[in-house]
Parts: C-alpha cells; sequence; structure tokens
C-alpha cells in the first residue's frame, strides 16, 4: 500500500470533522482506485483510528487520540517531528538525531517511554495516554540559558490552558500542577561545544499525563500526580499539543517571560522544605528574582537565592 495515499484518507476525514467521505470522493480527491481507500482505511484502523464505515454514506472518522507519524505530520506541517511509538526516552533518540546530523530545531515524540528521566537521577512515571517529547533548540536562539526551564514552564503552561482551558499552577522550577496535582514534568540538557566553549544545543524533556485514571498511577505517587483530563476525554490530540507547546517554546525565546512565571509559582508565599545533598531545611519562600531564583528566608533569619536544589511543600 502506497503510504501517500494512506496520510491522503487520513487527511480527508480529519479535515471533513465529524462528517461522512465518501470512498468515491477520496478516490477522485487523491487519484486512487477505491480498493486503495478500503486498504488505507484498514491500515488505519489497525493502527488505532476509530473510522466507521456506511455503504450510503462512506466513511467517518471518530474523535480520537491516535498518536502516529501521520498525526504529527499534519499537525507540524514541515518542521521536522519524529515518532517512535515505543523508546528508552526521547533524550535518547533526540541525541542519536543530532549524532546522524539532524538539524535543529526538531521534535521527537513518543507514545511510551521504558526509561524516562526526571530530575536528579529519577525515574520518571510514564503512564498511556501521555505525551513524552523533546525539542532541540540551537544554542544561538537561546539568550538565556540558565532561564530555559523556566520558559518552558510558561511555554507549556499557557499551551494547555489555550488548548484545554485548565488552570494551571508552577511549582519552582520544572513541575506543572493543575488542581494541586503534578501533570507535567520538564528536564533540559545541554550540549556544550567543548572547543569553542559555547552551547551547541539544548534539549527540553516534556512529560505530559493527559489522560488517564487514578489506578494507573502507583500507590506512592497517587497523592500528588494527576491527568490534565482524568476520567474524561481530552479536547485535544496529543499531536496538535506537542506542535503547540513546540512553537510556543521556540517563540518565547528571548521575550520577557519572568512575570508570567511569577503569576503561575505557587510556592511563592509557601512554607517550605529545603533539600539538598541530604539535609533538610525550613524556610519560607518570598519571591523569585528577575534570573528565576527562588527567594527563601529560613528560620533562623538568614536568606537565600536557590539556583538548584529540591524544594517540596510542606503542607
Amino acid at each position: 500500500m502506497h503510504m501517500a495515499v494512506k496520510d491522503g484518507v487520513l487527511r480527508l476525514l480529519m479535515e471533513s470533522k465529524g462528517r461522512h467521505v465518501s470512498g468515491q470522493r477520496i478516490s477522485e480527491e487523491l487519484g486512487c482506485s477505491r480498493m486503495a481507500v478500503s486498504k488505507s482505511v484498514q491500515s488505519l484502523l489497525a493502527d488505532g483510528y476509530d473510522i466507521k464505515a456506511s455503504r450510503k454514506l462512506g466513511y467517518l472518522l471518530s474523535e480520537s487520540d491516535v498518536l502516529s507519524g501521520q498525526t504529527l505530520q499534519m499537525a507540524f506541517g514541515s518542521f521536522p517531528a519524529y515518532f517512535f511509538p515505543e523508546t528508552v526516552s526521547t533524550f535518547a533518540e533526540s541525541r542519536k538525531l543530532i549524532a546522524s546530523g539532524q538539524g535543529s530545531p526538531f521534535c521527537t515524540v513518543a507514545a511510551t517511554q521504558t526509561g524516562g528521566r526526571g530530575r536528579l537521577g529519577r525515574s520518571f512515571f510514564s503512564p498511556p495516554g501521555g505525551l513524552y517529547m523533546c525539542v532541540t533548540i540551537p544554542g544561538k536562539d537561546i539568550p538565556r540559558p540558565d532561564m530555559l526551564t523556566i520558559a518552558a514552564a510558561v511555554a507549556i503552561s499557557e499551551s494547555i490552558e489555550e488548548l484545554t482551558g485548565r488552570k494551571t499552577a508552577i511549582k519552582w522550577v520544572n513541575d506543572i500542577y493543575i488542581d494541586g496535582r503534578k501533570v507535567v514534568g520538564i528536564l533540559t540538557e545541554g550540549i556544550v561545544n567543548m572547543e569553542l566553549g559555547g552551547l551547541d544545543e539544548a534539549i527540553v524533556g516534556i512529560g505530559v499525563n493527559l489522560s488517564g485514571t487514578a489506578d494507573m498511577i502507583p500507590a506512592d505517587l497517587r497523592d500528588r500526580m494527576g491527568f490534565i483530563y482524568q476520567d474524561g476525554h481530552p479536547a485535544v490530540t496529543r499531536a496538535v499539543l506537542a506542535a503547540d507547546i513546540t512553537s510556543r517554546l521556540l517563540d518565547i525565546q528571548g521575550k520577557d517571560f519572568i512575570g508570567r512565571y511569577r503569576e503561575r509559582c505557587f510556592v511563592i508565599g509557601r512554607d517550605v522544605d529545603v533539600l539538598r545533598a541530604g539535609t533538610e531545611r525550613r524556610a519560607h519562600a518570598y519571591g523569585l528574582d528577575d534570573d528565576g531564583h527562588l527567594l527563601v528566608r529560613y528560620d533562623d533569619g538568614s536568606e537565600e537565592a536557590l539556583s538548584s536544589g529540591e524544594v517540596s511543600l510542606r503542607i
């Protein structure tokens, strides 16, 4: 089966937006036989698309969130986006593509990850129904590499709010919450040019828990992790969300975003525990400076601007 026909069938069904499309119309628009259309539909069904067939009306694509190379291409257009049904991590795939000569910017997207990583070497829980992606950005396009994670948090929060209508909150520095539960994790890595001493490229890893049920979450994470759509049908597909996040992340570089971050950072004004190198100190987070440092005041009256380390809320 010719992949161009399959892609064309999917495009026409998606563009119909809930209306039937006759096999005759598809074959005429694509310049192929009715048999080729039928085979393409069967292949799309095997990929997981929910397509209803009627002898009188034709084909109808039900609203479904199928993540595939075809849906990514339609969402991203000419922007290079690579799809992996399953991978150890999108970070690993991004580094392979860089090594093979793929120029940045580009995006890698996976339906499932078997070895996702979080901050400080932790494993990253990657449940089904999530969006796991990396955006690789040229170093020359990042004026403030030290603020990249904060920029990403703003871009992702605004994307989710725009496409889903859900209100987000950010836990400094790299977690996004909805209704008191973590739904997004962010991890950034830089690739440094050892000879020139500059940043060649940066990879922003993003994990989004889009839809799922509470029983999918391990018991030890259930009290602090959730889904954007828990027990509900997503109003946006993962492919569209990935393309929108990527566009916003590239566009926000060089912009003034610290105020937008402050508005969403729910740590400010809260009592926290500052965890660092096995030690724990109580503090009050009273602000965020223009460099993205969390300003805290410890119980003994001393103050510090945190640029790294883990902060956990004391509820």
